[in-house]
């Protein structure tokens, strides 16, 4: 009797213990990600992001590449206009395959950009949620503050009205 409850305890165990580690891994890598952003440390991402990786926020004005290549370079292009880029993670939630993290992203402007002048102190909010496959990212939808997009953007008459 005591064997088959400690198989049953087990079979309840180990999937536990497994999902913790996956969370636990998958929390780690965002958090890398996020850090190889903030620091311009592009080759780092390789470890973390799956050569083919499908980025649903990528800007086709900005690279016509895919995968990690259009990811890095993105993350080169930002990190050359907001050389200072300091992301905070609020909170990171999982569930299955799946990481959702709620952020803000600060940083100053080096250059003119998309109707920012150099020097403007940019502060966002965002919501990232990335789907991990064998230990690494393989999709992202990346959403951003209307509000705080519309605060960044050069006022004029009709956005006064």
């Amino acid at each position: 009797m005591y064997k088959y409850f400690l198989s049953l305890l087990l079979l309840l165990i180990v999937p536990l213990l497994v999902y913790a580690q996956d969370k636990t891994a998958m929390e780690s890598n965002y958090k890398n990600v996020v850090s190889a952003l903030d620091n311009g440390q592009l080759d780092k991402l390789d470890d973390y992001i799956a050569i083919d990786a499908i980025d649903h926020d990528i800007d086709p004005s900005m690279t016509q590449k895919t995968g990690l290549a259009a990811i890095k370079e993105m993350f080169a292009y930002y990190h050359k206009i907001f050389p200072d880029m300091k992301t905070n993670i609020h909170k990171i939630a999982t569930s299955g395959d799946m990481l959702f993290a709620y952020i803000t992203m600060t940083g100053t402007t080096s250059e003119p950009f998309m109707g920012m002048p150099a020097d403007y102190k940019m502060s966002m909010d965002g919501v990232d949620i990335i789907r991990f496959k064998d230990g690494k990212a393989v999709e992202h939808w990346g959403f951003t503050s209307n509000t705080d997009m519309m605060k960044m953007m050069p006022q004029n008459e009709m956005m006064e009205k």
